[in-house]
């Protein structure tokens, strides 16, 4: 048994974390955010998902959360290693998707400022001299029913409605990762000092499209697809390699969204049958 600290454990990401470390018999502490850098002693293992993507309205959370308070815990926290928890939408309209290629920052890019802060704090971890472990998530699912997330959002839209409103294009391409997976995985390179000062994607390697996803959704519920034109932001995501995470963890076989969009469609459709 091991002793964990989870910052960002309520969440949707560490409450999964959080299940997956309880049921391998872990000690595992859940601070609250506000009060996390006043924790005492040793931490044990951190899993740092405490992040914050609205950058609309809440851009100082943004900062705070994604880049201030790592900042502190890897100055004056003790522990004996940290893993944190990134994102692969640093490789959008990049060429590529390994973790060693160069990035861009595209300028009408309304959420740039995740990106910048993400990046800073990769860039904080892999300077600060201590064991840390930096994972980048692909865009990431579960059976979540009343979450605002994009697929249970669109089932919840599709079964009540009849309907769903797509407001990209149909071959706008994204990789999608299953919750499970990124659990497993934070976890495991928590556990292998194999994985220090090093950067893992976390994906499933390949895209599926918003067509694909339609099709899905009309199938297993009748609902309408509803295509609407304008003008889309320029989003384009190169397949995520997997390779340095498959490399090192040759078990690592990651879900398949579609099939897990079946049954996603068939737990809401239970759910409200009850």
């Amino acid at each position: 048994m091991s002793k964990y600290t989870v910052i960002g454990g309520n969440g949707f990401i560490g409450s999964n974390i959080v299940s997956l470390l309880k049921e391998q018999g872990h000690d595992v502490t859940v601070p609250d955010r506000s009060t996390c850098t006043e924790l005492k002693g040793d931490l044990g293992k951190v899993i740092y998902c405490a992040g914050n993507g609205d950058c609309a309205k809440n851009y100082f959370s943004v900062l705070e959360a994604n880049t201030v308070l790592l900042a502190r815990l890897l100055q004056s926290a003790e522990f004996e290693k940290l893993v944190y928890i990134s994102s692969t939408r640093v490789y959008m309209n990049s060429e590529s998707a390994e973790e060693s290629d160069d990035l861009v920052v595209t300028a009408d890019d309304n959420r740039k400022l995740f990106n910048l802060t993400k990046l800073v704090a990769e860039e904080l971890c892999l300077k600060s001299e201590r064991n840390v472990t930096v994972v980048r998530p692909s865009n990431v699912y579960g059976l979540a029913l009343n979450s605002t997330l994009f697929l249970p959002s669109i089932i919840r839209h599709a079964i009540n409605n009849g309907e769903i409103n797509m407001f990209v294009s149909p071959d706008y391409a994204k990789d999608y990762v299953s919750v499970n997976d990124v659990a497993k995985a934070c976890v495991w390179l928590a556990d292998n000092p194999g994985s220090n000062n090093e950067i893992y994607n976390v994906a499933s390697g390949f895209n599926i499209t918003a067509n694909e996803i339609a099709d899905v959704i009309h199938r297993e519920t009748g609902c309408e697809v509803n295509w609407h034109d304008g003008h889309f932001p320029r989003e384009e995501f190169p397949v995520t390699s997997i390779s340095k995470l498959s490399n090192l963890n040759p078990e690592y076989k990651p879900q398949h969204v579609l099939d897990d969009l079946k049954i996603m469609i068939a737990s809401y459709k239970a759910e409200l049958a009850k």
